[in-house]
């Protein structure tokens, strides 16, 4: 697939067992279209990763990890094996985002949080040499707030003109209970097509209007929010390429790659009638 911008998107997944799956050598399609990303992402000549972290998530506040350097958070427990993924930091971009951020009324914060498993895990598959700078990025406020900031971050990060990677690293569904418990459910599996399935169509945003209870029992990690930003980012409409799908009990691990579709006035519209229509808020 040809890259006709300096940004490139992918929402990616980050459950513990793809460790225990590479410690068993087990094969994984979800691992290997992580693997296949950072190889083309290398030889594109990626030169940062901004990643919106599901595991860094605030009601109200926006924040920006500008460290120069990131030390691994391991905030997963009671897996037989974990990952280190301490990485360079980017704050020349860091401050350029939270420069933009303060001049389009966003007001992101510097805050230091490190790198989670949301992102350290994925990134162990894409860039196993820990070689490409990272700037975590909190999933934050509303789906509409989410969304506008995206925006920013989107035009901020084009003008930049430097090859950037967007990750949204964030489970499909997340239902905990059923993972504990190891209870699988075909409603999980069926808000995880459709969610893939409207992302494939360039329909996005169109998951507000998947049926409320079938959500709630999803409980997808970052309420849409990480979505919103990665949309924001990359264009409303803009076309999701599924590259691997699997389930475990109460969650979906999906990677889905996305080209950048810049700038668009029918965002506007669509967020007008999102906001109209009560969908999103």
């Amino acid at each position: 697939m040809k890259i006709d911008s300096n940004i490139y998107g992918a929402i990616v997944p980050h459950a513990p067992t793809l460790l225990e799956d590479e410690m068993d050598h087990k094969s994984s399609s979800v691992i290997k279209a992580l693997q296949d990303i950072g190889v083309k992402m290398q030889e594109w000549g990626v030169e940062v990763v901004v990643a919106a972290t599901t595991h860094w998530q605030n009601e109200e506040k926006f924040f920006i990890d500008n460290s120069p350097f990131h030390k691994t958070v391991t905030d997963y427990y009671g897996f037989r094996t974990a990952v280190e993924y301490d990485v360079a930091g980017h704050p020349q971009l860091a401050e350029l985002l939270l420069k933009a951020g303060e001049k389009n009324l966003t007001f992101p914060n510097a805050l230091k949080h490190g790198v989670d498993h949301a992102i350290t895990i994925p990134l162990h598959f894409m860039f196993p040499d820990k070689n490409i700078p990272v700037i975590p990025l909190s999933v934050s406020g509303s789906p509409l707030c989410a969304f506008r900031w995206g925006r920013t971050l989107g035009t901020t990060l084009r003008n930049w003109g430097g090859k950037v990677l967007f990750l949204a690293s964030g489970s499909l569904s997340h239902d905990l209970r059923c993972f504990m418990s190891g209870k699988m459910l075909e409603k999980h599996e069926q808000f995880d097509r459709q969610v893939l399935q409207l992302l494939s169509e360039g329909k996005g945003m169109d998951v507000f209007k998947i049926d409320q209870e079938l959500i709630e029992m999803a409980k997808p990690e970052g309420a849409f929010r990480d979505l919103c930003m990665l949309l924001g980012v990359m264009g409303s409409q803009t076309l999701g390429y599924v590259q691997a799908y699997e389930k475990l009990p109460g969650v979906g691990q999906g990677v889905v790659e996305f080209k950048d579709l810049g700038h668009s006035e029918k965002d506007e519209e669509l967020l007008r009638y999102y906001k109209n229509n009560d969908l999103m808020h």
